[in-house]
């Protein structure tokens, strides 16, 4: 008489063979089937998170505008900083405590990407215009003051203005995670992970304006210049998750504005005070507020890695279009 067979009697190997194809949203309801099948689940969503925080050969698009300045006001390219705790897979034990939270805390990972005003290349990474400006000494290179210039220029940087009556203003923000196409201007892939309306605050930006003002210059400066070596690292992958992971994060920090209340993608800004001068009223109230203008720098945008991961895969099904048309909008000169 034949011994009988089952699921558990296959090796890890296989079952992981089984189990890599499906999707992800497919994969989650079979956590709950027993304690192996989940440890399993967990190690293909780990790595399938590592592979879409590092984007591959995907590039997040960020597009955040004053409602007035919509038509002017151009997309920002992204280059991935890190994502703290996502460092390498660790097998768990069968009596590890910690093995059911650990998918929960997979879910609250954030990445974190650097908007920038130049464009990348097809590659996803940022064009460079000096190629000889990686020797050390060259007027091009990181390390010298006029290419450290030149790259803070690229940091994204808006100005806000209200009247004295206005106690908020807003910007609208879509993420969208995008595919270079062989030709400038096309993608082969458009999907959009997050748009809404960001309110801000008048006494928001004032109290960023003040906290900013009242920090050391020069720890500021060295966290606000990145180097062209940092850029590079973190498109590394893995290596620099592992690195930037010893980094805490506060993700309640005042400084970062969610665009929703799902809490998938959030910005983290820089608030500076713009000193307007201007001849003030003869007469005003005492309480009355005067026109303000501040000026915001884009220091970080973060994105729930799970939810990448999802709209990352939807990216994938949409380049398997078999039907290999396209409608395309724009300009072409």
């Amino acid at each position: 008489m034949a011994s009988p067979c089952y699921l558990y009697m296959l090796p890890n190997e296989l079952l992981l063979h089984i189990l890599t194809p499906l999707p992800t949203p497919t994969l989650l309801p079979l956590t709950i089937i027993s304690h192996r099948i989940y440890a399993l689940v967990l190690r293909i969503l780990h790595n399938r998170l590592l592979l879409a925080a590092t984007l591959h050969d995907h590039s997040l698009i960020l597009e955040c505008y004053h409602p007035s300045a919509k038509l002017t006001e151009p997309p920002y390219f992204c280059t991935y900083h890190g994502t703290e705790g996502l460092d390498a897979y660790e097998e768990p034990t069968a009596s590890d405590s910690n093995l059911v939270p650990r998918l929960g805390q997979l879910r609250n990972m954030y990445s974190r990407f650097r908007p920038y005003r130049r464009e990348l290349g097809a590659d996803g990474h940022r064009v460079k215009k000096h190629p000889a400006g990686d020797v050390p000494g060259s007027r091009t290179h990181p390390s010298s003051s006029a290419a450290g210039r030149k790259l803070d220029h690229e940091l994204v940087r808006q100005i806000l203005s209200l009247d004295g009556e206005e106690l908020f203003t807003q910007l609208c923000a879509v993420t969208n995670l995008v595919k270079i196409g062989p030709r400038n201007g096309l993608f082969s892939c458009f999907v959009e992970v997050e748009e809404g309306v960001v309110r801000v605050w008048r006494n928001w930006l004032k109290e960023m304006a003040a906290r900013e003002g009242s920090t050391n210059s020069r720890t500021r400066a060295s966290k606000t210049l990145i180097t062209e070596e940092e850029i590079d690292i973190g498109r590394k992958g893995k290596e620099a998750a592992q690195k930037i992971s010893s980094i805490a994060d506060d993700l309640n920090d005042e400084n970062i504005l969610w665009v929703s209340s799902a809490r998938n993608t959030g910005l983290r800004f820089k608030i500076r005070e713009r000193k307007l001068k201007r001849e003030a009223p003869i007469l005003m109230y005492v309480d009355e507020d005067t026109p303000l203008s501040y000026e915001i720098e884009y220091d970080e945008l973060l994105v729930r890695t799970s939810h990448l991961l999802l709209k990352f895969e939807n990216s994938l099904v949409q380049q398997d279009n078999s039907f290999g048309k396209a409608i395309v909008f724009g300009s072409f000169g």
